[in-house]
């Protein structure tokens, strides 16, 4: 048995050893959700409540997992959420992501507020880089940032809406963990009594959101400075105008996520969208968040027909991911998981935390009896939440 999966056999194995690799400040970065945790806790539920159906006489038939999406065949219906400040967690970390998506053969997606530039990122993913866009307030700066994804070749642009604010992070406000990371007393312990990560972190230095540095001048490119230009021109509310304006200025596949609700998705196909992603941003924005499990069902019954419907948002498993996709989603993804890998151990975690999601995404439709990631809608029964 590889040794790898004898030291973390699940995610929450990885979870586990990332806990005890990082400093509790960069931890609760990952773990944390806003305000009182609500939502990242009415998640869980929700999925744990979505039950499936094995039809044991069935024939039986080893499962495919491969899918199609938005005019590309990829290996498996996973990709990798975007996210943001990922070399805080472990230096280089969306590279490894993105060579790990690649080798996979699912779909990466960078975050505007990522430490890996678009450049680098579409080499390290090739075809499978998708790019997710916070709109900025400065014009100037929006259109340069869609010519630097369309030149990269990207064909696949996720615009997030449902940041119109920052959100409020308790265990962040009290770790004195920001956007740009502040040193503290606190924090500086922490790093000491995890000589890997701190070692690691001092080899390729502070982190920099990579996006944004070519934007600032020279008495700005530290990162000290990038929250004070973050707040001032990098920040805009996507309203129906703007989703409208992006869909004039974008030429490939539009992807709208943070969709909660019929109405929502509607109005985005209405504009131009291509694809929906139905999240409440893994329980970060809003703890009065209605989960995703809870609200995908109706948007995919209403809608599945007329575009692409995908989710996040509290992916901890494979089962997790069958769970999406039966209840209407052609694409799952998964953010935090992804992150407890490189956490754990490294470039080897990013493969392995995606290597234990496929795995037992391929053991659960093969105890269902179902032989493709389509038909696992045929095995819901109706969630009692």
């Amino acid at each position: 048995m590889d040794k790898l999966l004898l030291r973390s056999a699940c995610i929450d194995d990885l979870k586990k050893r990332a806990k005890k690799r990082i400093p509790t400040f960069v931890f609760d970065y990952i773990e944390e959700g806003c305000n009182a945790n609500t939502a990242v806790a009415n998640n869980r539920t929700a999925l744990n409540n979505v039950h499936l159906r094995p039809d044991y006489l069935a024939p039986h038939t080893a499962p495919n997992l491969s899918t199609h999406v938005l005019g590309q065949s990829y290996n498996a219906p996973v990709g990798v959420a975007p996210l943001g400040l990922t070399g805080l967690v472990w230096p280089n970390a969306s590279a490894m992501h993105a060579r790990a998506a690649h080798a996979a053969n699912i779909p990466f997606v960078l975050s505007t507020v990522s430490t890996l530039s678009i450049e680098d990122a579409a080499v390290h993913a090739k075809e499978n880089f998708w790019f997710q866009l916070y709109p900025p307030s400065d014009a100037a700066i929006g259109a340069d940032l869609l010519r630097r994804v369309e030149q990269s070749g990207c064909k696949n642009l996720v615009v997030t809406l449902d940041v119109p604010t920052p959100s409020r992070r308790i265990r962040a406000i009290k770790s004195g963990l920001s956007v740009p990371p502040k040193i503290t007393p606190t924090s500086v312990f922490q790093s000491m009594i995890r000589p890997k990560w701190s070692m690691a972190t001092v080899a390729h230095g502070l982190p920099q959101f990579a996006n944004l540095t070519p934007y600032m001048d020279s008495s700005t490119m530290a990162m000290s400075d990038a929250a004070q230009f973050m707040r001032t021109r990098m920040r805009a509310v996507v309203d129906a105008q703007t989703l409208a304006q992006i869909r004039q200025m974008w030429p490939h596949n539009l992807i709208v996520k943070g969709i909660s609700h019929v109405a929502d998705a509607t109005q985005a196909i209405e504009l131009g969208a291509d694809a929906i992603i139905v999240s409440n941003h893994g329980g970060r924005q809003l703890d009065a968040a209605q989960p995703s499990a809870l609200c995908l069902k109706a948007i995919a019954d209403e809608l599945g027909h007329k575009t692409t419907i995908m989710a996040d948002s509290g992916v901890e498993s494979g089962v997790d991911v069958a769970r999406y996709l039966a209840l209407g989603a052609q694409m799952v993804f998964t953010g935090r998981a992804m992150l407890y890998g490189v956490a754990a151990h490294g470039e080897d975690g990013a493969a392995h935390a995606l290597d234990l999601i496929l795995d037992e995404l391929e053991q659960i439709m093969s105890q269902l009896h179902c032989a493709t990631p389509y038909e696992l809608s045929k095995h819901l029964i109706t969630p009692k939440i």
